[in-house]
């Protein structure tokens, strides 16, 4: 597999990071000798190693904008939202792209809690087929 060419020309901001170390960022990322793309994705410490993510054109990233200022503001009860969790991870505040919207909602890393949401649901299970288990050899289960 050919190794994969990219520059990091602008950090913008981490959303969230995990406890060990990886950060899920919003940067302006060359790929190959493509077009500079905004990109969202989770990045080792190192810039190194990145997982999964997406990029997107500077048209994509407006609608987006405006997409979830409607969503945030619409409030019309489709489906609950999860409270806000205080974290010491650093909110974004998104740059000026258009008609922003009349109020600021308070923000919440809805990314990164679908991201992790999979290791927290391995890790459960992992648990209870741990606890599940007969316990052999226990001198108190005599």
């Amino acid at each position: 597999m050919a190794d994969l060419k990219y520059e990091i020309l602008e950090e913008l901001g981490t959303l969230s990071t995990s406890k060990s170390g990886w950060e899920m960022q919003l940067n302006v990322v060359q790929w190959g000798a493509n077009k500079p793309k905004y990109d969202l994705r989770t990045w080792s410490p190192d810039h190194a190693k990145m997982g999964k993510g997406l990029t997107l054109t500077r048209e994509e990233i407006e609608k987006l904008y405006e997409l979830l200022g409607q969503a945030l503001t619409a409030g019309d009860g489709q489906f609950e939202m999860p409270e806000v969790v205080e974290s010491e991870s650093q909110v974004l505040t998104p740059p000026v792209l258009g008609p922003a919207p009349t109020s600021q909602p308070a923000a919440h890393d809805y990314l990164a809690d679908m991201y992790y949401a999979d290791k927290v649901a391995a890790e459960s299970e992992a648990e209870a087929e741990a606890d599940a288990r007969p316990k052999w050899g226990r001198l108190g289960d005599l």
